[in-house]
């Protein structure tokens, strides 16, 4: 997961450094703004590691080696800098570590694992010394289990989820990350700063603010990059984009759009609906039930759901959505998702039906009743997106995926603030109506397919979305000479094929309350 939390709030806050000389982005975050990217993951592209020391973070220097750690509720709200007019008391950052501490030995999924030679006065803060405690096991595939261990402020947190973006309202694609550079336009957001500059999916960014981004190798050059791709301040930063004249794009608010382009197909064996789905906010809701609600009315008999930059969100709205493209008969009485917490908080488990938590009732839900679905996924396409198709797949509805393995990301959390600080630890996970969700290495597609940044989203002549059209009539993958495969950048993906410039707070399965015990 990385530091945003709607479609395309990309960049933006107070953004530290994302290059270095030699590759096109580095680790050296901390989410000290909504906007920042969490980019330091073990991924091969990046150079600079995360967390780690800073050093002179007091205390004694004792570690938790065979430790026993007082109540976390007792030590929450104990700040080194409480906020006025706030139930915050004065505290130390001792004291907010030991909150941390203890959290994580309470709720984390799998606090067993964490490591016991850890010294808190190691870490110069209290996000600092939350980065490290998570466990360090791997998959079979060597991929790390916990990928999704982050905080970022609280003031940040509760900004991501108003559907606000303040940035140029680009996400970027990273087709090469170290020089030659090449990165393209992935996604532009409707009346943000970069779709008013009139800049398109699929362009290819050659400048900034004077500088070669393809070739600069220099650290000054780098650091003037840096400033325009994230600017820490407000101002107006030029850029070039190929065969394009010179533009100046200024970071400015904007509303962001989760679901778009809205539309149907005749096909000679139905009318096939799709939209474009791109974060589950709870704003997500309304704008779901009003897509469902049209396509339902154009009596569409399959959908195409273009989800391929979705890193999740709010676990309501993917049951929501589950139910809207299922319908009641599928899933009554069924299960939607299955928590499963740590052994110390297994009074929380629950089994969470479809459509469980939303503002509108279930019976005023649109559903289009279906057997099949189809959804253009990439490895951005993470957490409670999968749990769309996980559950879908729980009650025998057909789900087809067309574009690359998605994220793998079968765990989840509800977010936990202390010190101005919105701390996110896995603390369950969650399986279908059949028991499954071992998932860790993602869902494969049925058809691999590139995704296609010379046609626009939604156009039947993009690589995916026609991948889509034409397997579902002949159930053959259509062949794709350049089938690279879009990773997410971040988030421990690695390996060839492109990088999604995502910021991973999106790759979220989030709880908003949790079930009484």
């Amino acid at each position: 997961m990385g530091r945003s939390y709607g479609s395309y709030i990309s960049w933006g806050g107070s953004g530290q450094a994302i290059m270095n000389t030699q590759l096109s982005i580095s680790g050296v975050f901390r989410p000290m703004a909504f906007f920042l990217l969490a980019l330091c993951f073990g991924i091969s592209l990046f150079l600079v590691g995360c967390g780690g020391g800073g050093g002179g973070g007091g205390g004694t220097a004792t570690s938790d080696a065979g430790r026993s750690f007082a109540p976390s509720a007792s030590l929450a709200n104990l700040c080194a800098s409480p906020s006025p007019n706030t139930s915050v008391v004065q505290g130390t950052v001792v004291q907010e570590k030991a909150y941390l501490r203890s959290f994580i030995d309470e709720t984390y999924l799998w606090y067993r694992d964490v490591p016991s030679n850890l010294v808190a006065a190691n870490y110069a803060t209290a996000p600092l010394y939350f980065d490290v405690l998570k466990t360090s096991a791997r998959t079979a595939s060597g991929v790390a289990v916990d990928q999704f261990h982050w905080s970022q402020t609280t003031a940040s947190w509760n900004a991501a989820q108003s559907g606000q973006a303040a940035d140029y309202g680009i996400r970027w694609a990273a087709l090469a990350s170290s020089p030659p550079r090449n990165w393209l336009v992935a996604d532009v957001a409707p009346n943000s700063p970069a779709a008013q500059a009139g800049i398109k999916r699929g362009y290819k960014v050659t400048s900034v603010d004077g500088v070669d981004f393809v070739n600069a190798n220099t650290q000054a050059e780098v650091d003037i990059l840096n400033a325009g791709l994230s600017p820490g301040v407000a101002g107006v930063h030029r850029f070039v984009f190929y065969g394009i004249p010179e533009l100046s794009l200024t970071p400015a608010p904007y509303t962001v759009t989760t679901v778009q382009s809205v539309q149907t197909f005749a096909t000679s064996n139905g009318t096939v609906g799709y939209f474009t789905f791109d974060s589950q906010i709870a704003q997500s809701e309304g704008e779901l039930i009003a897509a469902i609600a049209q396509l339902k009315a154009a009596n569409v008999n399959d959908l195409v759901i273009d989800m391929r930059y979705n890193g999740g969100g709010l676990l309501y709205i993917a049951s929501e959505l589950a139910y809207m493209i299922a319908g009641p008969d599928r899933t009554a009485g069924k299960v939607f998702e299955q928590t499963i917490f740590n052994d110390k908080q297994s009074a929380y488990n629950a089994a969470y039906k479809f459509a469980f938590y939303g503002t509108t009732p279930i019976s005023s839900l649109p559903h289009l009743d279906l057997a099949h679905v189809t959804l253009l996924v990439t490895h951005g396409t993470a957490s409670a997106s999968e749990s769309v198709i996980n559950s879908l797949r729980g009650v025998d509805v057909t789900v087809d995926l067309i574009g690359a393995n998605t994220r793998g990301k079968p765990y989840g959390f509800y977010p936990q603030d202390n010190c101005g600080y919105t701390y996110f630890a896995i603390q369950f996970k969650g399986v279908n109506n059949k028991g499954i969700g071992d998932y860790v290495d993602g869902f494969a597609p049925n058809c691999a397919v590139a995704d296609d940044f010379n046609h626009a989203r939604g156009d039947t002549a993009e690589g995916m979305l026609s991948g889509a059209l034409s397997y579902r009539q002949t159930g053959v993958c259509p062949i794709n000479a350049n089938a690279q495969v879009m990773q997410a950048v971040g988030r421990g993906g690695g390996g060839a094929g492109l990088g999604l410039i995502q910021p991973a707070t999106p790759e979220l399965r989030v709880l908003t309350a949790l079930p009484g015990p």
